[in-house]
């Protein structure tokens, strides 16, 4: 005989749909979702363009893929700052040498003497003439040949060329005299 008091019915009882619900492992559960979420993801990369060399599209071989971003003066401009240069001797050789980093608001001059493409590497050779920003303690001016070496690195969503090395060859620096001050209280 069946009981009516639902204090003393089990939840067997009560509910007996539920519990075959509740019986079934979280696990099952976190487990499709996770092969649904791959499944997914890998459906959205597959349909990319192919990346490897020579897949696609019919190049000659003296002109570089067009699926790699231009590597030109501009891109070469905005990515020199920040670069560090070890190493850089004096113009007399009479002081200690420096490490140099070029910084977004010093004034320079680049000119490319040399640039070699390999696939997703470059090896640019660049004369760059540059000083120090208008109010530092120790103004200098630079000028000289470095060598770069860059890489076509891929994040998320995008490709962009980073210079991974610097290399000086000819780079030297020279102490520019500090203008005098300017006593605002007279």
């Amino acid at each position: 005989m069946r009981a009516t008091d639902t204090g003393n019915m089990s939840l067997n009882e009560l509910l007996p749909g539920f519990m075959k619900f509740r019986r079934s492992p979280r696990r099952l559960l976190l487990l499709s979702s996770f092969l649904a979420l791959a499944l997914l993801l890998a459906g959205a990369t597959g349909c990319a363009p192919n990346s490897s060399p020579g897949a696609g599209t019919q190049s000659s071989s003296d002109s570089p893929p067009s699926d790699l971003p231009e590597l030109g003066d501009e891109v070469i401009r905005e990515r020199i700052n920040d670069a560090w240069l070890r190493e850089v001797p004096e113009d007399s050789g009479s002081a200690e040498p420096i490490s140099w980093r070029f910084d977004a608001d010093e004034p320079k001059e680049i000119t490319v003497v040399e640039k070699k493409m390999n696939g997703k590497r470059a090896t640019i050779v660049l004369d760059i003439k540059t000083q120090t920003g208008p109010n530092r303690r120790n103004p200098r001016a630079l000028a000289g040949q470095i060598r770069t070496e860059w890489e076509l690195k891929t994040g998320w969503a995008l490709r962009r060329w980073e210079i991974v090395e610097t290399e000086n060859i000819s780079m030297k620096y020279r102490n520019i005299p500090k203008p005098p001050a300017n006593d605002s209280n007279r």
